[in-house]
């Protein structure tokens, strides 16, 4: 009789998609979840020979693993700490999970040190710019003269990272918008402008390995997609055959398994391409129309 693969998902108690995974493939996979957002809830032990996680309800070892599926980690609450050691603590938490993530010699989707290079905006609009993808024309940095350019014509704002930020009022989540200038200084707050293109619809693609899903996405509003849920439709589509092999020349040089790119449709059925995330959600689409993304996922993890 053929062992069961063990899978460890690394992620937080809010992830809904892990919830999902493992309610589904239970019965063919032991999955191990780690919630880091309540670190404090497991014993991490890494030492000469490898390391070891456990809690009330299981211990793991690195030599018990077959593959680690990399999802969305957040840090825990440090409040009963003076904020002054928040950013230490939060700091060490991290290089603790991606060490023992980024050591694994067994399969990864995907490590957190390809994570951070491929979701890096710069990077990914260098690489677009030199591998024959079509781009809106775009602008990265801390210049006040430059944003006067992009502010006489249309143009988008959107964020160089999370665009998540944590105050006295809570989260504030910054979107993609319609850039109208900037009113203070940008000296210490580098901004990431975009020509608009008017587009016709939106395309996410979403690839494990070599299987594609392109789902067209019919929506209301013009700027961001993901401001706009409950207007979408969806449908199942096919990829110009020179988009698919652009997509997975990246994932190569990426070193991916896993992405989702992001693409405009014109008018003139002309393909831009705005990002690829890497590590990207994926579930809404696969409930919506009945997708197979999580059984890709998920044999891939145990192949």
């Amino acid at each position: 009789m053929l062992q069961t693969k063990r899978i460890l998902i690394i992620t937080s108690s809010v992830d809904e998609t892990t919830t999902y995974i493992i309610n589904k493939y239970h019965k063919e996979v032991d999955f191990f979840r780690v919630n880091v957002d309540r670190f404090n809830e497991y014993k991490f032990c890494i030492e000469n020979e490898g390391w070891s996680i456990s809690n009330d309800c299981f211990r793991i070892t690195s030599e018990d693993i077959y593959s680690i599926y990399y999802r969305k980690p957040m840090l825990p609450d440090l409040s009963i700490y003076d904020s002054q050691y928040h950013l230490m603590i939060q700091r060490d938490i991290i290089a603790v999970i991606n060490g023992i993530v980024d050591c694994f010699l067994g399969k990864v989707l995907t490590k957190p040190s390809i994570l951070r290079k491929t979701e890096n905006k710069i990077y990914q609009l260098m690489y677009a710019s030199r591998n024959g993808f079509n781009i809106p024309q775009s602008y990265i940095g801390n210049s006040s003269e430059a944003c006067i350019k992009y502010k006489k014509s249309k143009s988008i704002i959107k964020p160089i990272t999370t665009g998540k930020t944590y105050g006295k009022n809570g989260w504030e989540l910054y979107q993609t918008s319609i850039f109208k200038g900037v009113a203070e200084d940008i000296d210490f707050t580098p901004v990431y402008l975009q020509d608009y293109i008017s587009k016709q619809y939106e395309v996410r693609i979403t690839i494990v390995g070599r299987k594609i899903y392109p789902v067209r996405i019919d929506t209301k509003n013009q700027v961001d997609w993901r401001a706009d849920y409950q207007n979408h439709r969806y449908t199942q589509i096919t990829c110009p055959e020179d988009i698919i092999m652009k997509c997975y020349k990246l994932m190569d040089d990426f070193n991916l398994e896993f992405g989702a790119f992001d693409f405009i449709v014109t008018s003139d059925n002309e393909w831009i391409f705005l990002e690829v995330n890497p590590n990207g959600q994926w579930l809404w689409l696969e409930q919506s129309l009945r997708l197979d993304i999580s059984k890709k996922i998920v044999e891939y993890l145990i192949s």
